[in-house]
């Protein structure tokens, strides 16, 4: 979506070109082709001028999902992939088909970029799935998934959305997961 890749192009002298000269840029080919042909509902959010540059520079690249072994689906339920020593790519579809977080292993901690799966911190709350989801009961499976992962392995929760928190940790209560501690990314690097 368009919050997502804004700056990802940029105008060079009256054409669209990568921002980034010296960058690939990575997707997958099931969110690619979902993002090329949108549905209706999702048309004003993936606008070609913001990824078609990047393909037809060259500079674009796709890593696989594994798939289930049941399915033969790639994101049910949650899958990742290894990119680098340190960080592996999460597919999950509830929000948008095929949508990439990064995990982050940095020193002894984990760090999840939660893009739209959980936008900010309250969307916590298991039923809290945003209208804007395609796959609205996809996206709390996926939800109920990650949290139980999260929680026993004290994940960091970072968020693109929350004007207040930047991130947190969290922890199961007897009302369901929830924030157990905020902080900034900042003051864990």
């Amino acid at each position: 979506h368009f919050d997502h890749v804004g700056g990802a192009v940029i105008r060079e002298n009256g054409e669209l070109k990568p921002a980034f000269k010296n960058a690939t840029y990575w997707s997958n080919k099931q969110h690619w082709d979902w993002a090329v042909n949108p549905n209706q509902r999702e048309k004003a959010s993936f606008l070609k001028e913001n990824i078609l540059p990047i393909k037809e520079s060259g500079q674009l690249k796709f890593i696989d999902a594994p798939l289930n072994e049941d399915n033969n689906d790639p994101f049910l339920p949650l899958s990742s992939a290894p990119f680098t020593p340190s960080i592996s790519v999460r597919f999950v579809s509830g929000h948008t088909k095929g949508m990439m977080l990064p995990q982050i292993k940095y020193n002894d901690k984990t760090i999840v970029y939660m893009a739209d799966l959980l936008p900010s911190a309250g969307h916590i709350p298991l039923p809290y799935v945003m209208a804007y989801d395609m796959f609205p009961l996809t996206t709390l499976n996926e939800k109920k998934v990650f949290f139980k992962e999260a929680v026993e392995n004290n994940y960091i929760l970072f968020f693109e959305h929350d004007a207040q928190t930047e991130c947190c940790d969290v922890e199961q209560t007897e009302k369901g997961v929830r924030v157990k501690s905020s902080f900034s990314l900042e003051s864990i690097l």
